[in-house]
């Protein structure tokens, strides 16, 4: 049966997507919003057009998702070793219903939802948990790790040259989806073949 929810909870999930660090003193000196510039986008002209229009809610078997904001205009991140491509970010609230109520828990949800493509550019082997990333939020929210129930296992070894792709959600326990401006995204080093770190943290923050 958990089974059987946790494939619907994801099929609803791509409906609703298509119908559309080290230590405590590190992460406060070097993880602040304020020091942070918005992330590099593209003309607004030039990005792909969402079914799901800002403002407006899909409805789904699931229940019924409105998205508050959306940035689907933002520019590779390139680094030395690995590529991410932010394929969405979006502030989205719902309202739970049948089998995807019950796996949850939950009769109404507050959330982030990154999706994203993340490239090895490196002719080595490496290790990237992309899962692993943590947000910090206009209103103030931290939130350490995405929800486990809901988001893509973006994780793991990558080969040269391996792209993976999925989508991570963190639930906002304190705000409103449609209260959120910007979210910061904060993504660990990749490590090689010895857990060595190589490559550089990623961490942007983006306007919504």
């Amino acid at each position: 049966m958990k089974k059987y929810l946790t494939l619907l909870c994801m099929a609803l999930l791509v409906v609703v997507m298509t119908a559309c660090t080290s230590d405590e003193k590190e992460n406060t000196e070097d993880n602040k919003p304020n020091d942070h510039e918005f992330a590099e986008e593209i003309p607004e002209s030039e990005a792909e057009e969402s079914q799901v229009p800002v403002g407006e809610t899909a409805h789904t078997e699931g229940g019924s998702f409105t998205y508050h904001a959306r940035n689907n205009r933002l520019k590779p991140i390139e680094t030395a070793t690995y590529t991410v491509d932010f394929d969405k970010v979006s502030a989205i609230s719902g309202e739970l219903a049948g089998g995807f109520k019950e796996y949850l828990g939950e009769d109404e949800i507050e959330y982030i939802q990154l999706d994203i493509e993340v490239t090895n550019k490196s002719d080595a082997n490496i290790n990237f948990d992309a899962y692993s990333a943590k947000i910090v939020t206009s209103t103030g929210e931290t939130i350490e790790t995405p929800n486990p129930m809901l988001s893509s296992q973006i994780e793991g070894k990558f080969a040269p040259e391996e792209m993976k792709q999925g989508s991570i959600f963190f639930l906002l326990e304190k705000s409103k989806a449609e209260e959120v401006e910007w979210v910061q995204i904060i993504m660990k080093a990749p490590l090689d073949e010895n857990n060595k770190e190589i490559g550089e943290e990623l961490n942007i923050k983006v306007k919504l």
